[in-house]
């Protein structure tokens, strides 16, 4: 089984993740083979697998949930042309190259949730009927982030727990996001530096 991942974008931006072997765990963490370094990904995110000749998504026990064509998952078959949501990023799924064609705004549109702790705050370049994306999980005021920007120096992209982010910001962390995947790689990078191994 051929499996690849297409990460959409509403802009019509689009980008290959091909998965040469199984299991790959997609997450913010420094350990996953797809690295999506958003505060609104959980670390360990969820994970693809081949069980009975099938291809799964398990989630992870994320904090954000992972979706399956605007539905949260637990654990799901995928097949072509699923829509795979975890936090803001968009996933078409492709198997044995199929689904051939592929729409990258209407797949984003499709696909695209809401984040937990979204503001709710209006855009004009909203697209009517596709849900915003939101500030950090639990967004609000509360639980220290005193010590956060210590915790992640290698990381200064990646938004500060606790502090809303601007669709503004995470819209340019998601550009930069599809600039920096490389088809040889799986990880999905938001600093501009190469990442040490």
């Amino acid at each position: 089984m051929n499996v690849t991942l297409l990460m959409v974008q509403k802009d019509g931006g689009s980008k290959e993740v091909p998965l040469k072997s199984l299991p790959v765990i997609i997450g913010r963490g420094d350990d996953c083979k797809v690295r999506v370094p958003l505060a609104s990904v959980s670390r360990n995110h969820c994970e693809l697998l081949i069980d009975d000749d099938e291809l799964m998504v398990r989630d992870l026990k994320s904090s954000n949930g992972t979706f399956v064509n605007k539905d949260r998952v637990s654990s799901r078959e995928l097949v072509p042309g699923d829509l795979l949501a975890v936090g803001p990023v968009v996933f078409v799924v492709r198997i044995d190259g199929h689904p051939k064609e592929i729409d990258a705004v209407e797949s984003f549109a499709s696909g695209a949730v809401a984040v937990p702790g979204d503001a709710g705050g209006g855009g004009a370049d909203a697209i009517a009927g596709v849900p915003k994306w939101g500030s950090q999980q639990g967004g609000g005021g509360g639980g220290g982030g005193s010590g956060n920007a210590a915790a992640k120096p290698t990381k200064p992209a990646a938004p500060v727990p606790g502090k809303p982010i601007r669709k503004d910001d995470e819209l340019a962390q998601i550009d930069s996001l599809l600039d920096d995947l490389s088809d040889s790689d799986f990880d999905i990078d938001l600093d501009d530096k190469p990442k040490k191994k």
